[in-house]
């Protein structure tokens, strides 16, 4: 009866995963929307990494290097370029995400007038106040990642509205032997017009409303709550079990759970590096690099089962596969793994697969509550650099030292799964040489 209560109970799970749980999955990542936000964030990797390193080199806490800043002038400098980033992450983003919204939506070629259509949108959605002298200002808050969500908000709108005013074919059009970059702009007139005064209509609105003016709004109702959300231990685990069982029935889980995740941790950026240039403890503690902290050497936190491979294997087969995936596991890239060793779908490994990325993550948050590191800050766009350098770029060397004992913890729990698993391949090739002969 229990065998029988034991197989209905699986039969339950698998039905459930793969008849509700992957199909869902699937089609999130798929969401159009969902991936103009994801396309979008990630094109300003290379802006958030340029600011997130010139405010480490502005934040060493050493005091020689900060007098000779200071003395020198340079202090100011490197502020400017972090300043000119992260400061501006609303603006840009607002930029990206209506760029690469055009595409997923099939409008090409609309990219460049969309997304200058949907920036004209944001900055008049901004309040402004004035100084003593009458002159117009903008508060440097509403530009940066508090801005962000709004920034996704405002690019998909004008995306959407942009198309369907063009697909009705309401544009002014030029004749044949126009420019396509004259025509495109003539094209862009009365989408942008329509744009613009439908932001007027929101700005006049919620200027009427409690919170003074929409991004605020945003801010308050939808941004603060899910960053809430998903900012606890629970949250944070139910996320990493959810993409582990994801790549372990094939499906990129990774994609599908850092869709949710990356709108919130761009909203922690501007917070978390000015902390840290001040000196001050990290406000947003569940940022990226707590989910980086579950996938050391890729998802499953792999990197301990391929020094395992490397140092322990006796089988050929392994042997030759760990001078393969050693390179991409330390800079932690394991699809070669995922899908050649395969862990896909090989229940041999399920445990561990699922297991160690907890692990990992519960580790470094004892390591941060009992103070033997601190918080990271969270920097996106590092996640490919090799453990301990990575810690050490998000805030201190005592992070990457976890990342060493994280990675021995998820080595010393591979071991005898990948010896049970390296000891039937090496009796599979002993039998066959032994058939050869």
């Amino acid at each position: 009866m229990s065998s029988e209560n034991t197989e209905q109970k699986e039969n339950f799970l698998t039905k459930f995963i793969s008849g509700k749980l992957i199909p869902f999955s699937s089609k999130f990542a798929q969401n159009k929307y969902v991936r103009s936000i994801g396309s979008g964030s990630m094109g300003l990797m290379a802006i958030i990494m340029i600011g997130a390193i010139f405010n480490l080199l502005n934040s060493i806490a050493i005091d020689p290097y900060q007098a000779f800043l200071t003395n020198s002038g340079l202090g100011p400098i490197l502020k400017a370029v972090y300043d000119a980033s992260i400061n501006y992450m609303g603006l840009f983003m607002t930029v990206s995400v209506a760029y690469n919204a055009a595409s997923i939506f099939d409008h090409d070629d609309l990219k460049f007038n969309n997304a200058l259509i949907a920036l004209v949108g944001y900055l008049i959605l901004i309040p402004l106040t004035a100084n003593d002298a009458g002159d117009s200002l903008i508060n440097m808050n509403y530009l940066g990642s508090r801005g962000a969500f709004l920034a996704f908000i405002v690019a998909l709108l004008a995306t959407k509205l942009n198309i369907f005013i063009v697909d009705k074919k309401i544009t002014i059009k030029m004749p044949e032997g126009v420019p396509a970059n004259v025509a495109g702009s003539f094209t862009a007139i009365i989408p942008g017009t329509v744009f613009v005064l439908v932001c007027c209509v929101l700005r006049g609105l919620f200027s009427l409303t409690p919170y003074g003016n929409i991004l605020d709004a945003v801010y308050t109702i939808l941004q603060t709550p899910l960053a809430n959300i998903t900012g606890s231990l629970p949250g944070f685990i139910i996320l990493v079990l959810v993409a582990q069982i994801l790549w372990f029935f094939g499906i990129h889980g990774s994609y599908t759970v850092l869709a949710i995740l990356y709108p919130i941790w761009f909203t922690f950026i501007g917070d978390n590096m000015a902390a840290a240039a001040a000196g001050q403890t990290i406000p947003h503690m569940w940022n990226v690099s707590m989910y980086d902290f579950a996938c050391n050497g890729g998802c499953g936190c792999t990197l301990g089962l391929v020094l395992v491979m490397v140092l322990f294997a006796k089988s050929k087969r392994y042997k030759s596969f760990s001078k393969l995936v050693l390179p991409c596991g330390i800079f932690n890239i394991n699809e070669p793994l995922v899908f050649g060793m395969p862990m896909v779908m090989n229940f041999m490994f399920l445990i561990p697969f699922i297991l160690v990325p907890i692990l990992s993550l519960l580790l470094a948050y004892v390591f941060i509550q009992l103070g033997l590191m601190p918080i990271p800050t969270g920097i996106i766009g590092f996640n490919a650099m090799p453990i301990f350098i990575y810690g050490v770029l998000q805030g201190s060397w005592k992070i990457g030292v976890y990342q060493i004992i994280a990675t021995l913890m998820s080595a010393a729990i591979w071991y005898p799964f990948f010896k049970a698993a390296d000891k039937m391949a090496l009796e599979e090739e002993k039998s066959a040489e032994k058939a050869g002969n």
